[in-house]
């Protein structure tokens, strides 16, 4: 208790209250709060509890006595007073809100004015004092049976079952102190039978606190009371029919539903007994109540979920009533028992009925509809024969409507067949935009029916345009794009072809013009109707319409959709246009899957010459696809027969898409080589092929590159290639694989140099002896071994003597080829000078490369000697000079003016290195270089400059 409350007497009491009221009654207009009130109202009850017993846990008789005892007189008169004054509060100032909350306050306010008032007419005495003291004051103890009756109730509809029942059973005992003579006297109570009303009351605050046992009990009590009792009138029976009435609309838990059974059993067995026994009541209400109490018995089992038992009561309850609400009762019942048959009867006849209205027709119809499982159709034909019934009236759209709306919620394919067929006829000319736009949704929603032909669905869109009065801009123009797709797909089946792409092409132009930022999917359709039409020129317009279209994110998806459509239709030259702004447009494409099949497409479209590429397009190409497999990304994987198809598609790729060996060609077969090594079964023959043709194709054109001075592969990857070949190919007894691995081991050393690496060149050159080695070959070792010497000239000046000792090589292999080509000089001389020119070439190039004079000696000496090489009785020198003299000048790029300008630059350094020995006097050096020079001035022809300078040169120091 509230210390506020603990010390309160009568007087402060009496204060107190005073507050509470004043706050009561005008809380509506200080918008006071109600829960503060309500604690405020309980802390007095508990100073009035205080004042009934000292313990409330544990309270005696004789401790009741001595608080009683202990309360002075006029204490009791005061708390009369307060009792009296509250209650009065209660009854003038009623919220206008019958709320919950309302109802707990007056109940609060009347526990305290209830008990403050028994309190002080000592009803909580002894019962020899309340005895005495209530026979002395009737009109006291019948206010205080009034005050138990009312509060009781009161504070039972609050759910307090305890004070309620303690106050009823007070209350039962101060009426039975008031003596049967008395009563007559009495203003409230005179005409009223007590001992039924204390009954009935606790057989209402029993079922009010859901105390259904004790409530049924009270029930039976009250039938024996009315069967019994001849006295009481016909008031006292209609009340008990009432509430039972009342409950029956009520709602409990489905497990206390019995309860309610019972009640409604001893309202029957009341009705039973006065039909039996003869009212003066007319019969239709006897009818009416029998009627309406069975109803409620058939409701209660269909709450319960158990049909079967609720028919019989349903059917009895029809057959007593005769009405709409029975018959309705009736159906649902017999459809809930699984009697299909009979409840379509039922409703056929409830739809019919004239005192049925509309809205209940129709709502009988949905109901049956839900109910029913194999015979859904018989509720449709329920609706139809309603329609036909109104048809003309003013009601008939409104039926028409639901009518409609049966048909699309049953979904069978024909019954949404049959709302199309109304949608489309009766209901163009609803009036109620309500209706109209559930039209335009159902039939949207209907053109996507699964079981619909491509012409229904189109004819649902159409009709739906029909009704945009009611939708939205939005929705109109998804309406449109849908019909235009719809339009498309008839086209790709024939028929009229031309009109139906031409209705579509002139929706999607008027759509797409209006529109900044351009549409997507307007230009994606207008891209299928290009494809259609195999127009190309209208394709590439839209394709570039629609790359500047917005959002961007929607674009790559529409490109994509524009490939399969064109591979679907076949139209190749579409594919090659869209794959090429799909591959190359700046979007990213949706997920590594789709990214793979767009690289396929385009890759397909390249193989079959549906379209070009630069060398730039095939390296990025290249290096996406190895990006999606890469062991970083590990996005995918392909299966044995992806990888067979992207390593042959990339071969072909390097070999007939590319000039000759380059970067583009090396980046495309490490390509094929990387895929073959991702085969999931590697020891198929297909993949083990791809892969040793990818090694080769890679390893010839690097080696290719290499003598250029570009190499594409680093070191690493070289070696792990050759690590490959050992494993592959090297068992393999084709002799062009094992050149082709020969020639990269060679660039592998010279890229790696060491001390060893002359050791191992050597090696390489006595393998390559074995087989049948080009001069080319040997000279693009030289030449690669010459950018490697330069790069490390200083770190590994021996790569030098390496390079030279290469070119001298291919200088020997030159040297037998034209030794070959002599024997038939007549047929072979062109092929003769390109040789001899080749092993110019060589020498010039060791020339160039030699540390001093000595080193161009040596170069010199066997230029000497290709020069005297002679087969029968001619030489390269004679052939030269026959050479010369016999042909007319020749063109520049003529081999022999190759061979002529190597001459004239070894003339004129070995005229140069004789002058400088002839400076040191070094007279054997200089004589050697003086030979050289004049014998070639004897080879080269009269007209070269370098021979005329010489010789003119020569009379000037002899004369």
């Amino acid at each position: 208790m509230d210390p506020a409350y603990a010390m309160m007497d009568a007087q402060s009491l009496g204060l107190r209250l005073d507050e509470v009221l004043h706050k009561f009654a005008t809380r509506e207009e200080d918008n006071s709060d109600d829960a503060r009130l309500l604690a405020d109202i309980a802390g007095l009850t508990e100073v009035i509890d205080k004042m009934i017993s000292p313990s409330l846990s544990a309270a005696s008789e004789a401790a009741e006595n001595e608080a009683m005892v202990s309360l002075p007189v006029k204490t009791l008169e005061e708390l009369r007073f307060l009792g009296c004054a509250c209650w009065n509060m209660t009854v003038r100032h009623v919220s206008r809100e019958d709320s919950r909350e309302e109802q707990t306050l007056k109940a609060s306010l009347r526990e305290f004015a209830t008990k403050a008032f028994l309190l002080g007419n000592y009803a909580y005495a002894s019962s020899d004092v309340s005895h005495s003291y209530f026979t002395q004051h009737p009109r006291e103890a019948e206010q205080c049976v009034l005050m138990c009756l009312k509060t009781s109730r009161d504070l039972s509809l609050c759910g307090v079952a305890g004070s309620a029942k303690r106050l009823l059973s007070l209350g039962e005992s101060v009426a039975s102190y008031i003596q049967t003579g008395v009563q007559n006297s009495l203003a409230y109570i005179k005409h009223r039978n007590m001992r039924w009303e204390f009954a009935y009351t606790a057989m209402d605050i029993n079922w009010n606190v859901t105390h259904y046992k004790e409530s049924c009990e009270a029930a039976k009590k009250l039938t024996q009371m009315l069967l019994q009792d001849r006295d009481l009138r016909r008031d006292h029976r209609e009340a008990f029919f009432r509430f039972v009435f009342t409950i029956g609309n009520g709602g409990v838990l489905t497990s206390d539903e019995q309860y309610i059974r019972d009640m409604l059993h001893s309202s029957m067995e009341m009705q039973n007994h006065f039909q039996r026994a003869g009212t003066n009541d007319p019969s239709y209400h006897v009818m009416i109540l029998r009627g309406a109490t069975m109803e409620q018995m058939a409701l209660s089992w269909l709450r319960e979920e158990k049909a079967t038992e609720a028919l019989s009561w349903a059917v009895e309850a029809d057959t007593t009533l005769h009405s709409n609400t029975s018959a309705l009762l009736r159906l649902t019942a017999t459809a809930k028992a699984g009697m299909e048959p009979e409840a379509i009867v039922l409703l056929h006849q409830y739809v019919q009925r004239s005192d049925v209205s509309v809205d209940d027709a129709v709502a009988a119809c949905f109901e049956l509809h839900n109910l029913l499982v194999s015979r859904k159709d018989g509720s449709i034909e329920g609706m139809r024969l309603l329609y036909k019934k109104t048809k003309g009236n003013t009601c008939s759209e409104s039926v028409l409507f639901r009518f409609v709306q049966l048909l699309l919620h049953n979904g069978s394919l024909a019954s949404c067949k049959e709302a199309l067929q109304i949608l489309q006829n009766e209901g163009i000319d609803f009036e109620e935009t309500r209706y109209r736009r559930y039209c335009f949704v159902w039939l949207w929603e209907l053109a996507d029916m699964a079981g619909f032909s491509p012409l229904q669905i189109v004819e649902c869109l159409e009709s739906a345009l029909q009704f945009k009065d009611c939708a939205s801009e939005a929705e109109v123009d998804a309406i449109y794009l849908r019909l235009c797709t719809e339009y498309i797909t008839q086209s790709e089946g024939g028929g009229q072809t031309s009109v139906v792409l031409m209705k579509a092409k002139n929706i999607l132009v008027d759509y797409a013009s209006h529109r900044n930022p351009k549409c997507v999917f307007a230009h994606s359709l207008l891209i299928k109707i290009a494809v259609l039409e195999s127009n190309e020129v209208e394709l590439e317009k839209e394709l570039n319409l629609l790359l500047l279209c917005e959002p961007t994110e929607l674009v790559m998806p529409a490109l994509c959709t524009a490939i399969n459509y064109s591979l679907r239709i076949g139209y190749l030259p579409g594919v090659s246009l869209v794959i090429t702004r799909a591959v190359f447009f700046s979007a990213p494409v949706p997920d590594p899957s789709t990214e793979l099949e767009l690289l396929r497409v385009y890759v397909a479209s390249l193989l079959s010459k549906a379209c070009n590429c630069t060398d730039d397009q095939l390296r990025v190409v290249t290096e996406r696809f190895r990006s999606l497999l890469s062991d970083e990304c590990a996005t995918i994987s392909l299966s044995h027969e992806e990888v067979s198809w992207w390593a042959q598609a990339f071969l072909v790729l390097g070999l007939e898409f590319t000039v000759g060996p380059g970067p583009t060609s090396v980046y495309l077969f490490r390509a094929a080589t990387f895929i073959a090594l991702q085969d999931p079964v590697p020891g198929e023959v297909p993949s083990r092929t791809f892969l040793i043709s990818g090694l080769l194709c890679t390893l010839e054109d690097e080696f290719q590159l290499f003598s250029t001075g570009i190499p594409q592969i680093d070191s690493c990857e070289l070696e792990e290639h050759l690590r490959l070949c050992k494993e592959f190919v090297s068992s393999l007894p084709e002799v062009n694989y094992r050149l082709t691995v020969l020639l990269s081991q060679a660039e592998r050393h010279l890229r790696q140099p060491s001390s060893e690496t002359p050791e191992q060149i050597q090696r390489i050159l006595d393998e390559l002896s074995n087989i049948s080695v080009t001069f080319e070959d040997y000279e693009a070792i030289a030449n690669g071994a010459s950018f490697i010497a330069l790069k490390y000239a200083s770190e590994h000046p021996f790569l030098h003597g390496v390079t030279i000792k290469l070119y001298m090589q291919a200088v020997s292999v030159a040297m037998n080829e034209i030794s070959t080509s002599m024997k038939d000089a007549d047929n072979n001389a062109e092929k003769c000078l390109e040789y001899i020119t080749d092993a110019f070439s060589c020498l010039y190039k060791c020339f160039t490369l030699a540390f001093d004079r000595t080193e161009q000696l040596t170069v010199v000496q066997r230029l000497m000697e290709i020069l005297s090489l002679a087969v029968e009785d001619v030489t390269v020198a004679s052939l030269i000079k026959d050479y010369h003299s016999n042909t007319v000048r020749t063109v520049n790029n003529h081999p022999l003016s190759f061979a002529r300008l190597f001459l004239e630059y070894f003339t004129v350094e070995a005229w140069n290195n004789s002058v400088f020995y002839l400076h040191l006097t070094e007279t054997v050096k200089q004589t050697q270089w003086v030979h050289v020079a004049w014998t070639l001035v004897d080879i080269l022809p009269e007209t070269s400059s370098v021979a005329s300078a010489l010789h003119a040169l020569k009379a000037i120091t002899s004369v």
